[in-house]
C-alpha cells in the first residue's frame, strides 16, 4: 500500500516454459509495487515540471480557515505535523480525521501527481466539516522514523495510536463538536481507523477502497492475481505468484523473530529468481514488524465491534482491493442500521474513473476522485449527522 496504494508483489516477466526461465536464471519475477510507483513518481516529476499534468480538482482558492498544526502522536517522542481546515464561523463543527494508506505518506496522500486528501479536505470543509490531515510519522514535517535498516518501523498499532492522538487533539479545540468526530481511511487506512476506534469513541467511520479481509494472504493474493491478469499473464504464472504470497505469509506467521523471518524470506525470494534490488525492496516492506504483524492480523473483530455508522465505498475496477471479495464481507460485519456499503462501478483503487483499474493509468487520469465518491460521502454524512 505504498504511496497511497497497497504494497504488492507484481509479476515482472513470464516465459514460455519453466525450463527457459531457469536458463535465464530469472524465475517468475515478483516486484514490490513501490518499484513501479518509483517509476510513476519519476514520470510524474518530469511531466509536472513540463506542465503536462492536469489536475483540475486541486483547489485553487481555499476560502476557509487553514491552520498548520502540530500535536503529540501515539508515542511521547512522536510529533505529528499537519493541517486543520475549518469553515469560517464559531462552530462547533463536526470533524473528520483523514488516515492514509500504507507506505510513507504525506498529509495529501500524494500519488502520481494527485493529492487525494487535499481534494477531500477541500470538499468536506466547503460542506461544513473541520478536517485534519497529517504527515505519517517519519514523513514530511512529522518526527520519528518510518524506515531504517531496510525495514518499515511502525506497525498497524503505531498508526492507530497516531490516529487516536489526532482525535484527542481535536477534542481540545472549542470550535469542534466533540460528539461528532470521525475517521476517514483510504486503503490500509480502513484497518487503522477500525483499530483507532478501539482507543477513542469515534462517532462514525468512512472507508475508501479499504479491505475487509486479512491483508495477508487474502488481499495480497487476490491483488497479485488481478494485476497479473490485467497484464495478460498466464493462469499458471498467476498461481505460482499466489503460492509465493502464501509461502511468505506462512514464514512471517511462524517465524520466532523478524530477523529469522528476513533470513527465510530472502532465501525464498532468491530461489524464486528475484534480483538483488527486487529482494531489497520486498524485504523493506515484508521483512519488518509491519509485515509480521499483518501475517497474523484478523481485521474482522475490529470492524464487527464498531457500533456506530460506517460508509464503505469500493471501486468496481479496483485491482488492489477487490470489491467482489471485500464488499460482501464488509457488509456482513457492519451492525449499525445507518451503515452502508457501496460498490461504484468503473472506479480504480484511487477512486478515479477507470474501465480497467490499471495501475499504470493513475498518472494519466486527470480526475483525482470521481465526483460520485464525493457526492456519496456528502449525502451519507448529511443523513447521519
Amino acid at each position: 500500500m505504498s504511496h497511497g496504494i497497497e504494497c504488492c508483489f507484481l509479476i515482472n516477466e513470464s516465459t514460455a516454459s519453466p525450463t527457459q526461465q531457469q536458463k535465464n536464471n530469472r524465475g517468475m519475477t515478483l516486484k514490490k509495487f513501490s518499484l513501479l510507483t518509483s517509476v510513476l513518481m519519476f514520470l510524474t516529476a518530469c511531466a509536472d515540471s513540463l506542465g503536462w499534468l492536469s489536475r483540475p480538482q486541486d483547489p485553487k482558492d481555499r476560502n476557509y480557515r487553514i491552520e498548520q498544526v502540530r500535536f503529540q502522536g501515539g508515542d511521547a517522542d512522536i510529533t505529528l505535523a499537519g493541517e486543520l481546515t475549518m469553515p469560517f464561523g464559531q462552530g462547533p463543527f463536526p470533524a473528520i480525521i483523514l488516515i492514509t494508506g500504507s507506505g510513507p505518506q504525506d498529509r495529501n496522500e500524494t500519488i502520481a501527481g494527485h493529492k487525494p486528501f487535499l481534494v477531500l479536505s477541500d470538499f468536506l470543509t466547503r460542506n461544513g466539516f473541520a478536517v485534519l490531515r497529517y504527515d505519517d510519522r517519519g514523513v514530511g514535517e512529522s518526527t520519528g522514523t518510518f524506515s531504517s535498516e531496510n525495514r518499515w518501523k511502525p506497525t498497524l498499532r503505531d498508526f492507530a495510536q497516531d490516529a487516536a492522538a489526532a482525535y484527542r487533539f481535536l477534542q481540545n479545540i472549542p470550535a469542534i463538536n466533540q460528539e461528532k468526530i470521525g475517521f476517514l481511511g483510504h486503503s490500509e487506512g480502513g484497518y487503522i481507523a477500525s483499530v483507532a476506534a478501539e482507543f477513542v469513541p469515534a462517532a462514525f467511520m468512512i472507508f475508501l477502497a479499504a479491505p475487509a479481509l486479512p491483508l495477508l494472504p487474502d488481499v495480497m493474493a487476490t491483488q497479485v492475481a488481478d494485476i497479473a491478469r490485467s497484464q495478460g499473464k498466464s493462469q499458471q504464472d498467476i498461481e505460482r505468484e499466489k503460492a509465493l504470497c502464501r509461502d511468505l505469509t506462512e514464514i512471517l506467521r511462524t517465524s520466532p523473530s523478524v530477523a529469522d523471518a528476513r533470513s527465510q524470506i530472502e532465501k525464498r525470494l532468491q530461489s524464486h529468481g528475484l534480483t538483488r534490488a527486487e529482494i531489497k525492496a520486498n524485504m523493506e516492506v515484508w521483512g519488518s514488524d509491519w509485515g509480521r504483524h499483518y501475517a497474523s492480523y484478523d481485521p474482522l473483530p475490529a470492524f464487527r465491534n464498531f457500533q456506530h455508522p460506517v460508509l464503505a465505498l469500493f471501486g468496481g475496477s479496483d485491482l488492489q482491493v477487490s470489491a467482489a471479495e471485500n464488499a460482501p464481507v464488509m457488509k456482513s460485519l457492519l451492525t449499525n442500521p445507518e451503515s452502508e456499503v457501496l460498490v461504484l462501478e468503473k472506479l480504480n483503487h484511487l477512486l478515479q474513473p477507470s474501465e480497467t483499474g490499471r495501475i499504470e493509468d493513475y498518472i494519466l487520469i486527470d480526475t483525482t476522485i470521481d465526483p460520485r465518491v464525493l457526492n456519496a460521502i456528502s449525502e451519507w454524512l448529511s443523513g447521519i449527522l
